[in-house]
């Protein structure tokens, strides 16, 4: 068997002393007192003591592994960021690309998923390299007990260029979940990879969000128990008192009929605003004038006070933002910023701005500032152009608008082309 040999050198204020350990012997290459001698010997001692400690912990967390439990598997949300390097070149030289997996793990079902780039072909049968075809696969799945699932995912990229995430669509989809280590594909996404995608450095950033909504465990949540009074609620349900009415011309054939109860004890607002029925009906007691707001609206505000969620809030956040702050509502005021927040765009900053103004969201308003201080593409875009949204702040609230416009670094003049373009949009 080979000699176990480990080449070292320690610096002293006078030498440097090299050593080398042969078969756990030292020999020191230069003439040295014992004290010297002594000295590594022990450190050497210490060293292998130290290292089979580490070598034991090792082997002992090798069996370790981590898994998060939560009431609902649907609150968490599981991002993962994979980066491209050197972008052109890769998609050069290889045919596909795929991520490292990682692992999403809650409530008992651990798995394991990777991303991948795919390539379409064109009539001549030579790759189509944009737009690529980005995927999501689930590469293995361990449960305790096999069952149906939702998996909601979202792709999206990285803008280097205004340092935003680009994300698409919201995806869907059933799976019948159970312990195997075959390859599915889930869904994959046409994605453009534009010059604002590419980094400095070459890179290409992508990102995908995961929840993993278990269905048998999610049937019996509040949340979903309290969503199903609400869509099955009618006159027979003895526990229905009021009726909600809403803008004319949007009103469903279905009416809207909730309990005042959940009305009093979610919104103190809501609750002033219940007037005593006049309805030929023993159990219609109250009545809820939200004339002002069309039925889809209404739906989603009543669905907010009985499931603290609202469905697509990336769609319905700046309608329902205005309507939270209204009736006192911090949750779904949160609920509807963050949404906002996450789809800040060159395109649109300005109308979030002003509706951050206007419903005094200071975070959000902030973040919009702070979104024109840091995007490029605005700054190289001085003529950032007078778009409806623009001239409105002007009229309506000079200061904000001249508040943007130092933000921008630049002067209300410069904002005087009539068009705004923004760039390509995935």
């Amino acid at each position: 068997m080979g000699s176990d040999i480990n080449h070292s050198s320690v610096t002293t204020c006078s030498a440097t002393l090299k050593f080398t350990f042969c078969d756990n012997n030292l020999c020191i290459s230069n003439k040295t007192t014992s004290i010297f001698y002594l000295y590594f010997v022990s450190s050497k001692c210490l060293f292998i003591m130290a290292r089979n400690k580490c070598e034991d912990l090792a082997s002992a967390f090798d069996t370790l592994s981590s898994d998060l439990e939560v009431p609902n598997a649907s609150d968490v949300v599981f991002r993962h960021t994979w980066c491209i390097k050197k972008y052109n070149r890769a998609i050069k030289k290889k045919e596909t690309l795929d991520s490292p997996l990682f692992d999403c793990s809650v409530n008992g079902f651990s798995s394991s998923w990777n991303i991948s780039v795919r390539f379409w072909k064109g009539a001549n049968g030579k790759r189509v390299r944009n737009p690529i075809v980005i995927c999501l696969n689930l590469v293995k799945c361990e449960t305790e007990e096999p069952g149906q699932a939702k998996i909601r995912f979202q792709f999206g990229v990285w803008d280097a260029v205004i340092k935003h995430w680009e994300c698409c669509p919201m995806s869907r989809v059933a799976l019948n979940l159970q312990t195997t280590e075959d390859l599915l594909s889930v869904g994959h996404r046409d994605l453009s990879i534009l010059k604002r995608h590419i980094d400095t450095n070459g890179n290409v950033s992508m990102m995908v969000k995961i929840q993993i909504i278990q269905s048998e465990e999610e049937m019996h949540s509040l949340s979903q128990d309290l969503a199903r009074i609400l869509s099955h609620s009618d006159s027979k349900d003895e526990y229905v008192d009021c009726v909600v009415e809403c803008a004319k011309g949007t009103q469903s054939k279905k009416k809207l009929q909730v309990h005042s109860l959940i009305i009093r004890a979610r919104s103190p607002a809501l609750a002033s605003s219940l007037k005593e029925s006049t309805a030929d009906n023993n159990h219609i007691k109250y009545h809820l004038d939200l004339t002002e707001l069309p039925y889809d609206l209404a739906s989603e505000l009543l669905r907010y006070l009985y499931t603290d969620k609202v469905d697509s809030p990336e769609t319905n956040a700046n309608r329902l933002l205005p309507i939270a702050i209204r009736f006192s509502l911090p949750g779904l005021a949160a609920l509807c910023e963050r949404a906002l927040l996450e789809s800040l765009t060159p395109a649109n900053v300005a109308n979030i701005l002003l509706l951050a103004d206007q419903c005094g969201c200071d975070t959000l308003r902030k973040a919009a500032l702070n979104y024109c201080e840091d995007s490029t593409e605005i700054k190289e875009n001085v003529h950032i152009g007078k778009t409806l949204a623009w001239r409105v702040m002007e009229l309506v609230n000079p200061e904000l608008f001249l508040e943007a416009c130092e933000s921008l670094g630049s002067s209300s003049s410069n904002l005087d082309s009539p068009t705004f373009h923004s760039d390509e949009q995935l």
